[in-house]
């Protein structure tokens, strides 16, 4: 009897496993989900101020992008969900004839008892066999059917009980396949606003190109004169041994915290203007666009090592993590000061034009920021 219960007791929550396990919506569509929408949220908060059509379009080449890979895991989990359809189906379908013969056996079992309760039927009901084989059958039912009953309710109940969880978990599938689909229409018609959207944008820029030449010029003037600020506030040297608070900031690579709540609008490294296209841009780290107030704020405990004031480009703030250094500029407003010690998460400064410059050196050679952040 025990041991029918655990066997009882360990397929129902097997199905009940399986059935939670096939539906829900996977970790990869929830974060294309949320990313997309904090994107949206974004770039319905600029303004249509013409001085911002440049970062309006950098936003919206990033929605496009999150659009793409939304509609991707959007199909990636319809397709799951088709081929769990489709098992569930198939296993259904054979519960359901399990069940039936269960059944058939159950009403055998049923009628051999009553055929037998006492000694005298039971003699008759053996020696009434058409065959050899019938009769050592009805025998062995004979000797062990009180357990063949036991075993074959137990039985019953446990495909009755998976089949109710199978249908609720198919129920769920069918109904989640729906929503997705619904959602796929919904996102492909977005997309497609999105890119007309878009090529209106890139026409006002197309006429734009000068301004834009002169901005870049400008960026990069900028871009020296904190670039020269950082070395000289940095150590140097490639050969020193890292110090235990090197160490520590290295082991958070892949897990650092934005600096600021936003979107990467401008990638690190050497690539092509994006309306610009004979020209080639080369950032020391990242662009993050943000909304309106946000805060950029130390991703690592530190020191503040410097705060700068860039000609022609407001304030630039550098924390030292041992040999490692986080860079926080085009900052309007400043809270830190030099010497300052930094908790993880403590408020720096308020960026102008809702863009924070962020940078990782270790020593004087740059990091890419993407690698390092979460």
């Amino acid at each position: 009897m025990n041991k029918n219960i655990n066997k009882y007791s360990i397929t129902i929550l097997l199905f009940f496993a399986f059935s939670l396990s096939s539906y829900g919506q996977s970790k990869k569509l929830l974060k294309a989900q949320k990313d997309l929408a904090e994107t949206r949220s974004l770039l319905n908060s600029l303004s249509k101020k013409s001085s911002r059509t440049y970062m309006r379009y950098q936003i919206l080449v990033r929605q496009i992008n999150l659009q793409e890979i939304l509609l991707e895991n959007i199909k990636t989990e319809i397709d799951s969900l088709d081929e769990k359809i489709v098992f569930n189906t198939k296993k259904r379908t054979e519960i359901q004839k399990n069940i039936k013969m269960l059944k058939g056996e159950y009403e055998e079992l049923i009628f051999y008892a009553y055929k037998t309760r006492n000694t005298r039927n039971k003699t008759i009901f053996i020696f009434s066999s058409k065959t050899f084989n019938q009769a050592y059958r009805r025998f062995v039912y004979l000797q062990y059917l009180t357990e063949y009953l036991e075993e074959t309710t137990n039985d019953l109940k446990i495909k009755t009980d998976s089949l109710e969880y199978l249908n609720e978990s198919l129920n769920i599938q069918k109904s989640e396949k729906l929503v997705l689909k619904e959602n796929q229409t919904d996102e492909l018609i977005n997309l497609n606003e999105s890119k007309t959207f878009l090529a209106r944008i890139l026409a006002k820029l197309n006429n734009q190109k000068d301004k834009l030449k002169e901005d870049l010029r400008k960026k990069e003037k900028i871009a020296a004169a904190l670039r020269k600020s950082i070395k000289k506030s940095v150590s140097s040297g490639s050969s020193i041994k890292k110090s235990p608070l090197s160490l520590k900031f290295e082991r958070k690579k892949g897990k650092l915290p934005f600096p600021i709540k936003g979107i990467i609008a401008s990638s690190f490294g050497k690539h092509t203007h994006s309306v610009l296209k004979n020209v080639k841009i080369n950032n020391d780290g990242i662009e993050i666009a943000t909304s309106v107030g946000a805060k950029a704020k130390s991703v690592h405990p530190g020191i503040v090592s410097q705060v700068l004031k860039i000609p022609g480009a407001n304030n630039a703030v550098i924390v030292k993590h041992g040999q490692y250094y986080t860079v926080y500029s085009n900052l309007a407003d400043v809270y830190v000061s030099k010497g300052d010690n930094l908790i993880k998460g403590q408020e720096i400064g308020i960026p102008d034009s809702r863009m924070l410059n962020f940078q990782i050196w270790y020593l004087n050679k740059k990091l890419n920021p993407q690698k390092w952040l979460r």
